[in-house]
This record gives C-alpha cells, structure tokens and sequence, in this order.
C-alpha cells in the first residue's frame, strides 16, 4: 500500500513496514486501526509496550515527522528561532546556546537566559515568519522583559568552535564544540582536525553535551579520525537488524577506517583522513547526548581508547533507523542495534559520566573555566575528578524526566543514529 495516500492506505503502509523492518515487530500489539485518527497516533500505538532493563519503556524513539521536518533535521537548515532551549533541574526553560545572526540572536538572547513558563504559542515553529512574544530574563535571577522574534530560516552550525588549550603541567588538548551529526558535519570534523593535528595533541575534549545524533557514517569518520591506522578494518559499530533481515546484519558493519566511505561537499568519498591516534579522548555529555554520540564513545571504547566522560548520564539509546517516506510523512521505526568490536551494545541505561559535572550554563561553551571543560582540563592534569559541588538545582534529570519536559514545552523528535543510503 505504498503510496496509496487515503487514509486507510497509509495506515496498512505504517503496519507492514513495521511488520518488514522494525526491530522489535514480534512484540506490535494488536490495535483496532478504526479508532486513530492521525498516522502518528496509530504508528505509535503500533510501537511494542515493554519495557527495557531499566524499566523505561524499550521503545521511546521511534517516530513520525512531515518530510519537510525530516529534511530540515538532516541537513540543519530549516525554520527556527535559531536557539537550543533545554528544561534545568528546576524546571526552568534555559537558553544552552543560540545561533549568530539568528532571531534569537538578534532579541538578545543568550546562553544561561530563561524564557519564562506561561508564553503563548511554540518555542519550536514549524515555519518562517512565526512571531512569539516572550518574557526573558538573561538569569533566573534577573528582572524579565518581553521579547518578540519571528522565525526565520536559520542554518544551524554542527562544529561552530575550534581550539586548543594547554593545561597547567603543559598537556595540549584539542576542543570541538560539536552540535549534531547532520549533513556537512563531517566536512567540518575533517577540518577541524586537520588544524589541530599539528599541535602534537595529547588528547580531544568531544563537546557533545546537545548532540542527539544523526549520520553514523560522520560518528565512524570521527571515530578513526581521533584513532590510529592499527585500528583499520576493526568493527566501530556492527548493526543487528530482526531475524526477518538477517542477510542486511551479515553486510551491515561500519568499520574504522583511513579514508571516507560517504563524502560531502569538500571532502570526497576515497579521501585520505587524517589521523590523531590519541590513546584517551574526553567527551562532554548531558542527557541530550545520543544516539550516533553514544556509538563514538562506544566503538572508540570497543577497540580501547580510553574515553572520559564529565557531565552526566548519556540519553541511552543504542538504537538506530533510516528515514521512509511515504505519503509526505517519513517514518523513523528502530531498526537496528549497534555493537561495538567487543560485541558491547546494551546501554539503554545511557553511559554513565566518569566525573558528574553539571552543565555550567553561567559560563560561555568552550570557555576554560565552564565548569564541564574545566573538569576536563583538570582531570587531564591530574587523572582524577576535580571537587566540584552540584547544588540541588543543577543535578542531572534522569532522562525519562527530561524527555517528559521537552516533550511539554513542544520539542520536536529528532533522528539520532541514522543510516544514509551509500
């Protein structure tokens, strides 16, 4: 029933290609298709109802958007306000970060600030031209003021930051902000070390404390990017699809390898990378780190470089799909669970942090006392977890509670470990 857009053709479409390519299709349960009226609504009804070793519900990521909406998440280009708001452990609505020249931006928001709960409208427009008033104070503890933006097209910046720092005892460490694994991305990864590699690094903070994912063949380019050449050939990430696509598990594995297997704009497929061979790499992580995030920390720690988290506890998702479209919707069931070369790929608990850190939103990310990166540093000095105090307002959500908040205020769902067509 492909392509057959009545309604009750693209509600047989959703039930046979959950039956063809979901992962966990054996536990669909039964539902009676007359009494949905959306396709989101009946395809996630669809999505199995058990639960995972954690007690969270197995299923939290598949979803339904608008090709449209699907478009704009791969490539990072679509209609915003051009700011990341996350939901603290007050639950307080934050600025974490807001993009240059953005309507954001342009109203004087900045990262820390707050937007006052009780404004009308979305803080997640579907299109350009969306005005929204809202009350804004740049601290919890500031006076508010009213601000008005109106959506606008914004292109979102994967890799906006690059630098070196050199610790106290002369250790020389490379900083990437990086925002999400979308189109260009690799491109800017690629560049990002090729200026640092000169520096003789020591190691690689990772800033991926708001990346919720995207391609995996950007997390495996990164991946052998930060490793060394003995590492070609060994697994990254092996993906296991449901008995039914048994032949697709056997030919499905994303190897560490030394030049690009899917190329961009600069950087074309047969491209020679370059290498860091670091021994450790530092990661920063938040519940919002996910998906083709957690498969760089996994396939790194899978052929053993040392990997360091400071922040908090990893969204948990080792999971993954590609888009299906069909009828102006593209679908997102999961497809697919990721292993590392150890055979390691149960994390739905997320990955735990090495140091606890909270997220220093007082601070400019990449900023060497913010108090994540400043973990980092001092961590690289000494080998251990500096002494930082969390307030009971700053403790890491656990990450149901969080995608509760996000999921209030209108967030929308985001691919995370997606698979693009070769």
């Amino acid at each position: 029933m492909a392509n057959v857009c009545t309604f009750g053709g693209q509600q047989s479409f959703t039930r046979s290609y959950l039956n063809e390519a979901y992962l966990w299709y054996r536990e669909v349960p039964a539902v009676n298709a007359a009494s949905f009226t959306t396709i989101p609504s009946y395809f996630e009804a669809l999505l199995t109802p058990l639960l995972d070793s954690t007690g969270a519900r197995k299923d939290r990521f598949s979803f339904v958007i608008t090709n449209a909406q699907a478009d704009t998440s791969a490539s990072g280009v679509g209609a915003s306000y051009g700011a990341e708001f996350i939901v603290d452990s007050a639950d307080r609505i934050r600025v974490a970060q807001v993009e240059p020249s953005s309507p954001a931006a342009t109203a004087g928001l900045a990262r820390g600030g707050e937007i006052v709960r009780g404004y009308s409208g979305t803080l997640f427009p579907s299109q350009a031209g969306v005005s929204i008033t809202v009350s804004y104070r740049p601290t919890p503890t500031d006076t508010a003021r009213n601000v008005t933006m109106v959506s606008a097209i914004v292109q979102n910046d994967p890799v906006p930051q690059v630098k070196a720092f050199q610790t106290a005892s002369g250790k020389k460490l490379g900083y990437v902000l990086f925002n999400s694994f979308s189109t260009g991305a690799q491109d800017k990864l690629i560049s990002a070390v090729l200026s640092l590699r000169s520096l003789g690094l020591d190691s690689m903070v990772l800033d991926m404390r708001y990346n919720g994912g995207g391609f995996l063949y950007t997390a495996q380019s990164l991946g052998s990017m930060l490793t060394s050449t003995a590492n070609d050939g060994k697994v990254f990430e092996r993906l296991q699809y449901n008995d039914k696509r048994a032949a697709e598990t056997a030919d499905s594995t994303f190897n560490f390898t030394g030049s690009l297997e899917v190329g961009e704009t600069t950087y074309r497929r047969g491209y020679a990378l370059p290498r860091l061979a670091l021994p450790k790499v530092y990661v920063l992580t938040t519940g919002d780190s996910c998906s083709a995030s957690e498969s760089v920390i996994n396939g790194l720690r899978g052929v053993d470089v040392q990997v360091v988290l400071i922040g908090s506890t990893t969204c948990g998702k080792p999971y993954g799909f590609a888009r299906k479209d069909n009828c102006g919707l593209s679908y997102y069931p999961i497809e697919f669970q990721g292993t590392n070369a150890k055979g390691f790929g149960d994390y739905p608990a997320g990955f735990t942090a090495t140091c606890n850190v909270a997220d220093d939103l007082t601070k400019p990310l990449g900023d060497a006392t913010e108090g994540m990166l400043s973990a980092a540093l001092v961590h690289a000095d000494t080998g251990a977890c500096p002494a930082v105090r969390t307030t009971a307002t700053e403790r890491p959500k656990s990450q149901s509670a969080l995608q509760a908040e996000l999921a209030a205020i209108g967030k929308p769902a985001k691919p995370g470990k997606l698979v693009s067509p070769k």
